[in-house]
């Protein structure tokens, strides 16, 4: 899956995503430092399921259970560290909440790209003034086709430069 991602913050942030983990009553362990630091590894926003998340921790840290894991993406959802989506038809994912954003999810590639919260604000403050109701849209995905799969969609039979094509976004 490729992520198109919103700009990440600076490398101290892991001290800093802890720092809020605290501040709302979490104990910093060992699994929940590493589990961080995974879903900031690397030049993207990481959006992991859980035994992605395990699996990597494993490789860095074998003496920390899978279970003991599974126990902290829990602890650091419910004090709001992590957030979990739905990005379709897969297991959830996790990532950091540090920067709400909505994502979109191809049907065809299964390329995500992730755009800012204010891109819906205007529909959750239509829902919200005709319904009453406070939509929460970064908790699901909105799934479609990216536009390399549309042309694919759409395109008339036989076209070659369409058909060899591979998403590479």
């Amino acid at each position: 899956m490729t992520v198109h991602s919103l700009p990440l913050t600076p490398p101290d942030e892991v001290d800093e995503v802890l720092a809020r983990f605290r501040a709302n009553g979490g104990r910093v362990t060992t699994p929940r430092r590493a589990i961080v630091s995974v879903l900031l590894e690397g030049d993207r926003h990481q959006h992991l399921t859980a035994d992605e998340v395990a699996s990597r921790i494993q490789r860095l840290h074998p003496e920390i259970a899978v279970s003991t894991v599974y126990r902290s993406l829990d602890a650091l959802e419910t004090l709001g560290v992590l957030e979990h989506i739905h990005v379709g038809h897969g297991p959830t994912v996790y990532h950091l909440a540090h920067q709400r954003h909505i994502h979109l999810v191809c049907r065809g590639c299964g390329d995500v790209v992730e755009l800012s919260d204010q891109t819906l604000a205007a529909l959750a403050a239509d829902v919200q003034r005709r319904h009453g109701f406070a939509i929460e849209p970064h908790h699901f995905a909105i799934n479609g086709l990216c536009s390399a799969c549309t042309l694919l969609e759409t395109a008339p039979l036989g076209v070659d430069e369409v058909t060899t094509h591979e998403h590479r976004h």
